[in-house]
């Protein structure tokens, strides 16, 4: 949030990294070099005579157009073979954490980090970036202790929050046992109806049973059973209009570029046909997140009114407008 706020070259070396689809979606305020810097996060052409004419700039005060890494990282990626010497530079006059933001921009360093960090013990990076490239044993001590040393620092840079958005996603991929994303949240998915048999028939005495009214219900269920698997899941996220019509997207894993849509069949409902259209009609909507991969949806069936699960299979598979596509399944549980 911090990032966002400033809306500096920091914040398009993040995204650029971290979260490439969003990148379009923010405004900068920067300086004519960095501008030219922003085309080359945005992976988009510009001449290179410009990128030449910023870096053959006479320093000022010891300073040179390319003494921010940000800015040069940004217009090495505009010029590489121009600014392949600049930015290898770069590399050996700078401290781990900042090499290891270099590798995300020059993934041909990574090889040369990995040999540093082999041979260093003790030090709280080099713990961090061992267990980001699983290249020697790290035990869960050397890890916490690394952690807290890193994040006791007054202030998180792009740098160190890069790396420890890369450490989480390496300890999630730890505890999903090896899984994808995909198959974990199908797996909860598949389970929900048999988990929650515990809070709504068979709760302690003097302890009332949850009641399970309707999607509301289910995706707040959902949301604390998701969240403590993916940290960073988010609810209840308006999309741009289709039409006269506002979708909210009910579960967002955006790391992962998963939607999760709910819908809950009740007791006063006929069968599943309202719930099929108004489905396809909220695939158009979800075509405005660009960076979406998979949709998964939930359809809640406490009451059995579901007279065909075959139905269903018109949503399944990958759904396709102009360059977007994205890949549906649906699940069905009562």
């Amino acid at each position: 949030m911090k990032l966002i706020q400033y809306r500096n070259i920091e914040l398009a070396a993040y995204l650029c990294v971290q979260s490439f689809e969003e990148l379009p979606n923010h405004t900068f305020e920067l300086s004519p070099d960095e501008e030219i810097a922003l085309i080359g996060y945005k992976k988009e052409s510009v001449e290179v005579s410009k990128v030449v004419s910023i870096i053959s700039k006479a320093p000022i005060k010891g300073l040179s157009a390319i003494s921010n890494v940000y800015k040069l990282a940004g217009l090495y990626l505009s010029a590489k073979s121009e600014l392949s010497q600049q930015i290898r530079e770069k590399y050996q006059q700078s401290d781990l954490k900042q090499k290891y933001f270099l590798t995300k921009i020059e993934p041909s360093l990574k090889s040369q980090l990995e040999k540093e960090v082999i041979a260093l013990q003790n030090q709280p990076f080099a713990i961090l970036i061992k267990s980001i490239y699983d290249i020697s044993d790290v035990n869960e001590t050397e890890l916490n202790t690394a952690m807290q040393s890193v994040t006791t620092v007054s202030d998180i840079d792009v740098q160190l929050q890069i790396l420890l958005e890369d450490i989480e996603s390496t300890l999630l991929n730890i505890r999903y046992i090896n899984k994808s994303a995909d198959e974990v949240v199908r797996d909860i998915l598949n389970n929900f109806s048999n988990a929650i048999q515990k809070i709504i028939t068979n709760r302690r005495k003097d302890h009332p049973n949850f009641e399970i009214e309707d999607e509301y219900d289910v995706q707040d269920i959902l949301y604390v059973i998701l969240k403590s698997v993916f940290p960073n899941l988010r609810d209840e996220d308006a999309i741009a209009k289709v039409g006269a019509k506002t979708t909210k997207i009910d579960l967002i894993i955006r790391e992962e570029k998963i939607l999760v849509e709910v819908k809950m069949i009740k007791a006063k409902e006929s069968n599943e046909t309202h719930f099929i259209e108004e489905l396809k009609v909220d695939f158009e909507s979800y075509h405005e997140c660009k960076w979406l991969r998979k949709l998964f949806c939930f359809v809640y069936d406490p009451y059995k009114k579901t007279r065909d699960i075959s139905n269903f299979n018109d949503l399944k598979g990958d759904r396709i407008k102009g360059e977007h596509n994205f890949n549906v399944e649906v699940i069905v549980a009562n």
